[in-house]
């Protein structure tokens, strides 16, 4: 079992979709992420409190980043459901029960022993053939063995949005592989919903900061048309996910080649 899994979360005391998902032998290791000025409410759950108000999500990361680099945990957004599939089967899809979070989260704790961080793939993907993949991508439902990541001074915090994905490519040029669940997944529905980054992301901050990664990290990041979302244009990206992660291994085979 792994030590902790968080969920920072904000503007949605009454609308807690992940937790609600979670057994209740679960919740009692789960802790969310509060601001502040939202501590009193939440009378009844276990939180952890910020240390400022509107710090935004990628503090919010950091600040758990920093505050949990001795134990094993998970990260979660605050808008998702989770679902488990046969791997193969395209439309095999049931809610998780407390036997599946049981299953997943003891494996998960051996997986850490190996690997740095994994998480879940989302859940509208097709699945593949197996139970997990290696180098594959993950955005909003993150594991992490905080004794095996880097120090949280040698990643680059800067972008507001998009600062899942960042940190993945970081992790990545890193020489950091990961595995992710594909028998389980997750299924997100953020955009136009209340709270949450809602509460302050606009759609210029999204396409800047879209523009901001693809100047990090261009060789892995572009263009990939525009969707009408928000009364706007939403620039969209596409990720070569796999490619990153070979290309840091190896940049990392060739150093520890040369230092020999």
């Amino acid at each position: 079992m792994i030590d902790q899994i968080y969920i920072p979360t904000l503007g949605r005391a009454h609308n807690q979709i992940t937790w609600l998902e979670l057994p209740p032998h679960i919740k009692d290791i789960t802790t969310l992420v509060v601001q502040p000025k939202e501590e009193y409410q939440y009378p009844n759950r276990n939180i952890l409190v910020l240390p400022d108000n509107d710090i935004g999500i990628t503090e919010t990361r950091r600040w758990i980043y920093m505050n949990s680099m001795d134990i094993k945990y998970a990260v979660f957004d605050d808008d998702l459901k989770f679902i488990r599939r046969t791997p193969g089967e395209e439309k095999s899809k049931r809610p998780m029960n407390p036997s599946d979070w049981d299953y997943l989260l003891s494996k998960t704790s051996e997986w850490l022993d190996d690997f740095a961080w994994g998480g879940f793939r989302q859940g509208n993907l097709p699945p593949s053939n197996r139970e997990y993949l290696e180098s594959a991508a993950v955005n909003c439902a993150f594991f992490f063995n905080g004794k095996k990541l880097p120090d949280e001074s040698e990643l680059d915090w800067s972008l507001s949005t998009v600062e899942d994905i960042s940190m993945v490519l970081q992790l990545f040029n890193k020489g950091y592989n990961n595995r992710v669940w594909d028998r389980f997944g997750y299924i997100s529905n953020y955009v136009g919903t209340e709270g949450g980054c809602a509460e302050w992301r606009t759609l210029d901050l999204i396409n800047d900061n879209h523009q901001k990664l693809i100047n990090m990290f261009p060789e892995y990041v572009s263009w990939n048309g525009t969707k009408e979302i928000l009364g706007g244009d939403f620039k969209k990206i596409k990720v070569k996910w796999k490619q990153a992660y070979l290309d840091s291994q190896k940049s990392k085979a060739s150093l520890e080649k040369f230092m020999e």
